[in-house]
């Protein structure tokens, strides 16, 4: 029996998502990722506010289409932007520049997500899309819909939340951002 794309781009994809942000922080922002949880993940969204969070959302193509969304505190993007731009102090990260670097960033996790996963396939990123806001606490939809695969992580003790919705992306074209939204 063969497996389809989906099912070995999603098999055992926690460890992988892991790993991928590890190493993205480690080489490039100079931090530190480990695993987190939900409860954690939910007490850093109550306690930072609504409004301080950024969601970047990157689209592949390829043997398997999706999307990962990063969500993160609007002060954890500033520290890893400060850190990945050389700056001195994240006071120096302009809006613009934290908007970019949030996209960069979630280019980064799924660029080296997908290679370390599918090392013999090609994927096309589309432009990741930034928006500003709280982190979506997504309820159950319809029965047996199990929406997105979630994998909670930590970088520098913050959590973060990453989710990976395969075969089901929505596009992401100029005409495709929402109210809100900046197209990279």
């Amino acid at each position: 029996m063969t497996s389809s794309p989906s099912s070995l781009l999603l098999a055992d994809f926690q460890a992988a998502l892991l790993s991928a942000v590890a190493e993205v922080a480690e080489n490039s922002l100079f931090a530190f990722a480990d695993a987190s949880d939900q409860t954690a993940f939910e007490s850093a969204a109550d306690q930072s506010g609504t409004d301080d969070w950024l969601d970047a959302r990157i689209r592949f193509t390829g043997p398997v289409d999706g999307q990962l969304t990063v969500a993160l505190p609007g002060a954890l993007a500033r520290r890893l932007c400060a850190a990945f731009a050389g700056a001195d102090s994240a006071d120096e990260v302009g809006e613009r520049d934290l908007i970019d670097f949030t996209g960069e960033l979630a280019n980064m996790v799924c660029g080296t997500w997908l290679t370390r996963t599918c090392q013999h396939d090609a994927f096309t990123l589309m432009p990741p899309i930034v928006q500003c806001g709280g982190p979506e606490r997504r309820v159950g939809g319809s029965p047996g819909d199990t929406g997105p695969a979630r994998v909670y992580v930590a970088i520098d003790d913050t959590p973060l939340l990453l989710e990976i919705d395969c075969g089901t992306a929505a596009p992401n074209g100029p005409g495709s951002v929402p109210g809100g939204a900046y197209a990279r």
